[in-house]
């Protein structure tokens, strides 16, 4: 069994936690980084990732988290936003920083920058905003597996106010809006639910071979 399928055997949705410890800063770099490397359709990088460590903000969001406890307790806070102005001027900033990185030309990048703005050019507003969210959850994920790797307990949360977490931490002064919400922190030896056997649908229910 692969070292990665035994730590998602070992991640759970922790319910009590140690609040003595805390996500350390270099660890804290390595989950900014494997949300970075995330891989996105075209490469657009739909996303920013916000990190919460304010007591007082935390406190205000958590009202607007059905008060899971989560939301204050966890060693950091993690908000998954999409990208919200996905515009012509937004591909030409990614069009730009290809260029810087690759060398690549105007030129050599014309058909690339025409087939992002017309598929872009044909989704409404409705479109756009499913497509980014459709992305920021890769990224999610790929923290998430991170995550479990180094034995960082985790818990996405989607039950909270997206408006009211946009309003509180002011993002659309950055034209982004929240998605998912991702405590981090570690378990407590005295959680009920980490002896409790993982419940998933047999490989026979969930993979058709055709």
């Amino acid at each position: 069994m692969s070292e990665l399928i035994k730590k998602l055997e070992w991640r759970y949705a922790t319910k009590d936690f140690d609040t003595t410890k805390k996500v350390s800063d270099a660890d804290l770099e390595e989950i900014i980084e494997a949300f970075r490397l995330t891989p996105s359709s075209f490469g657009l990088e739909p996303w920013k990732l916000v990190i919460v460590e304010n007591p007082e903000i935390r406190e205000k969001l958590q009202v607007n988290s059905w008060n899971q406890s989560q939301i204050t307790k966890a060693s950091h806070l993690l908000v998954f936003t999409r990208i919200k102005n996905l515009d012509n001027d937004y591909i030409d900033k990614f069009l730009l920083n290809n260029s810087k990185i690759t060398w690549a030309t105007k030129e050599q990048l014309s058909v690339y920058e025409g087939m992002m703005k017309w598929y872009f050019s044909s989704l409404d507003e409705n479109g756009k905003i499913l497509w980014a969210s459709e992305q920021v959850f890769l990224a999610l994920w790929n923290v998430m597996n991170l995550l479990a790797q180094k034995e960082i307990d985790s818990c996405a949360i989607w039950g909270f106010d997206s408006a009211k977490y946009d309003e509180i931490l002011e993002l659309d002064k950055h034209w982004i809006a929240s998605v998912v919400v991702l405590p981090i922190w570690y378990r407590s030896s005295e959680d009920k639910y980490s002896s409790k056997p993982k419940v998933r649908f047999s490989k026979e229910e969930i993979v058709l071979k055709i």
